[in-house]
């Protein structure tokens, strides 16, 4: 008897394995996989924004915004129109693109101003793009992570110089609107959230909002967690020794936004910032970026430009994660942004074959890339911003060794802060390579580093 009951219990839970994973396979319990489209449809509306306390050269300063946001598959139909991408969102010179444009380069399906998911509110996403990037320059992101839950706002700086007869700002003037852009992008998409009977209307959790941006977009995420004392001083000449001084007007501070509760910057310009003023980031972070014996022939401090924002932030957790392979534009769609280009048009033969030097040059494919981007993007929002159990296990050196080869993936580094200060003050140690314990040693504020490249045709 008693061995029948033991092979009964066996039985039992073997036929109990068996339908945990039934409904597993079948989607029951399963967590949707944040390196795959997500289980909501995207919509997507774009608008044009005024700061009239910013002057520029057209009057109010304009900030283009597009918005992707989450909506429940069965309300889409035949009849939903797909989603408009204004291709320049400043003049309306150029044509404007569709979803099935960029999707047939692999950019996710969006589909224009349907209502938003039954779900909401929803965490916020505010991206600003690289110098000189142009707002569709992240498609890719807008539509993967809004289709896992997340409303992502994507804007356009004025000054970039990306689009035709457009002014070109000092870097230093970029360093001080950006970050003022986001804010501003921040403040009215609350209100419309605010706003009965709007598109947007309920959309937001406002408690939940997050910055991310890539290259000087990413500066933008880190001076808003943590504030910078004098955006001038720190981007003075011996930095950019081909710029023009800094106007007067640089030399102000840029207050932390404390609508901000996680960042996310791609191959972030850290070098904007004095180390101890990245040492202020205390929200969860997670900086995705180049590994860096890629940069090996730009020298010092390129290489430990991923390390440097790791050591100084204070925010738990902070991540680090580097993707081999992967160059700057790599965390962009301007790879198959130029193609879309070349095709409609707007690019000479010539044009294309020279933007394709730069942009479509990595040896990690661009797909790939991006999905790496996305996948521990979603997962690092899903656990520290949304809160919801069980993409936790993806964030861990373990779980990266096991199943993405392209990547090394960094934890909060555990030291004693005051001891390092008081060996190397000038200097910050991190680890060069996960698995491994090897370390290096690097200047925590460069005497003068090359400049970031910027995307625009005029540069």
């Amino acid at each position: 008897m008693k061995g029948m009951r033991v092979f009964l219990v066996l039985g039992v839970c073997i036929l109990l394995a068996s339908v945990l994973a039934t409904m597993g396979s079948a989607g029951g319990n399963k967590l949707p996989d944040p390196g795959q489209v997500g289980p909501y449809a995207v919509g997507h509306t774009s608008f044009k924004l005024f700061d009239s306390n910013r002057p520029c050269d057209l009057g109010a300063r304009p900030i283009p915004v597009e918005v992707f946001y989450p909506v429940d598959p069965g309300t889409i139909t035949a009849a939903t129109p797909e989603a408009v991408y204004p291709l320049d969102p400043i003049n309306s010179v150029w044509p404007l693109t569709y979803s099935s444009d960029w999707e047939a380069y692999g950019i996710g399906r969006a589909y224009e101003g349907p209502a938003v998911s039954s779900g909401k509110p929803f965490p916020l996403v505010v991206f600003s793009p690289g110098w000189g990037g142009p707002i569709w320059g992240h498609n890719y992101l807008g539509t993967r992570v809004a289709s896992h839950g997340f409303v992502v706002a994507i804007m356009y700086h004025y000054g970039d110089a990306f689009f035709i007869d457009e002014q070109f700002d000092h870097i230093a003037v970029a360093c001080l609107n950006r970050p003022l852009d986001v804010s501003f992008v921040l403040t009215d998409l609350l209100a419309r959230n605010a706003t009965p009977g709007g598109l947007l209307s309920g959309l937001i959790n406002p408690a939940r909002v997050a910055a991310s941006g890539w290259s000087l977009g990413g500066y933008a995420s880190m001076a808003l967690a943590a504030g910078v004392d004098n955006i001038g001083y720190n981007m003075e000449s011996e930095l950019y020794p081909w710029e023009p001084p800094c106007p007067p007007e640089t030399y102000v501070p840029i207050y932390p936004d404390p609508r901000i509760k996680a960042i996310v910057p791609l191959d972030g310009s850290n070098q904007c910032l004095q180390f101890y003023e990245l040492a202020r980031v205390t929200v969860p972070a997670m900086g995705i970026g180049e590994e860096w014996s890629t940069m090996l022939d730009w020298g010092d401090p390129w290489t430990s430009w991923q390390a440097r924002q790791h050591a100084a932030f204070q925010g738990h957790p902070s991540y680090r994660v580097d993707v081999a392979g992967a160059y700057h534009q790599s965390f962009s769609n301007l790879c198959e942004a130029v193609a879309l280009a070349f095709e409609k048009g707007l690019l000479s033969q010539e044009d294309y074959d020279l933007w394709c030097t730069w942009v479509c040059a990595s040896p990690l494919p661009n797909d790939e890339a991006n999905r790496l981007t996305t996948k521990f993007m979603i997962a690092f929002l899903k656990t520290n911003l949304s809160r919801e159990p069980g993409y936790q296990n993806i964030l861990t050196p373990g779980y990266v060794l096991k199943n993405e080869p392209y990547l090394e993936f960094f934890v909060t580094e555990k030291r004693n802060p005051n001891a390092i200060d008081d060996k190397w003050p000038g200097y910050f140690i991190y680890f060069m390579h996960q698995p491994g314990s090897e370390q290096a040693k690097a200047e925590k504020n460069p005497k003068a580093v090359m400049g970031i490249p910027h995307m625009g045709m005029k540069r």
